[in-house]
């Protein structure tokens, strides 16, 4: 399919721009694959464990993407390239686990990524609960169309996507998206301080990770909490 490795090649371009894929290191060493299996909904994923799918050939730490993606509905705004940029976030951390062990993660989205519980949007929509702002403008709403819209506005002042809200590893993957697409005019998210907060823990985490591609091509590297 030469529109997925047209997309492929442009998000890898940017991974190199960023420093998190060179000569075979990094990130360099994903793959990614044109799965035997039509789209049960999703569109990509990266096992972390294959389970019984071994036998199938499939392997931990590679992007699949299902054959039919090309004939799925398109999500507004969201590209293959977008597909490939989130699936790369779940791999970066297949590949180097230890780095998300540390304080930065926690402190940007709320839980560990391996935390599969909403627990985020949970206190988020505790602490909504109890927002008079919040709370006074639902009232003001005259539908329930109008209030779930109303809901939507808070929600994405918190999540960079309403999938973001999953629980900490999808908020970290779709920020990841949103900043490697974005990286060069970041101060479009100003409007949504939370949002920016965390695609900014990303920008600094990316930095940090770049110098320890360099730790993996001196052979210096060694799995440690970042």
């Amino acid at each position: 399919m030469a529109n997925v490795d047209r997309a492929y090649n442009h998000v890898r371009h940017e991974l190199a721009e960023v420093g998190l894929l060179a000569d075979g290191l990094y990130l360099d060493v994903v793959e990614l694959i044109i799965s035997g299996d039509k789209s049960v909904g999703e569109r990509g994923y990266v096992f972390e464990q294959v389970g019984h799918y071994a036998k199938w050939g499939y392997r931990p730490g590679v992007i699949y993407l299902p054959r039919d993606l090309p004939h799925q509905p398109r999500k507004p705004g969201l590209t293959l390239c977008d597909t490939i940029r989130h699936e790369y976030a779940h791999a970066w951390y297949f590949h180097d686990p230890s780095f998300f062990r540390g304080e930065w993660f926690a402190r940007a989205f709320g839980a560990s990524y391996t935390n599969c519980n909403p627990a985020p949007y949970t206190q988020w929509r505790k602490e909504l609960k109890r927002n008079p702002e919040y709370l006074a403008g639902k009232k003001r709403c005259k539908s329930a169309k109008g209030q779930l819209n109303f809901f939507y506005g808070y929600l994405l002042g918190e999540f960079i996507t309403d999938y973001a809200s999953t629980n900490a590893s999808e908020d970290f993957a779709e920020t990841f998206m949103f900043y490697l697409k974005y990286r060069r005019s970041l101060s479009r998210f100003k409007n949504r301080p939370a949002v920016y907060r965390k695609i900014r823990s990303v920008e600094r985490a990316v930095s940090q990770a770049s110098r320890r591609v360099r730790d993996f091509g001196t052979g210096r590297y060694r799995p440690r909490s970042a």
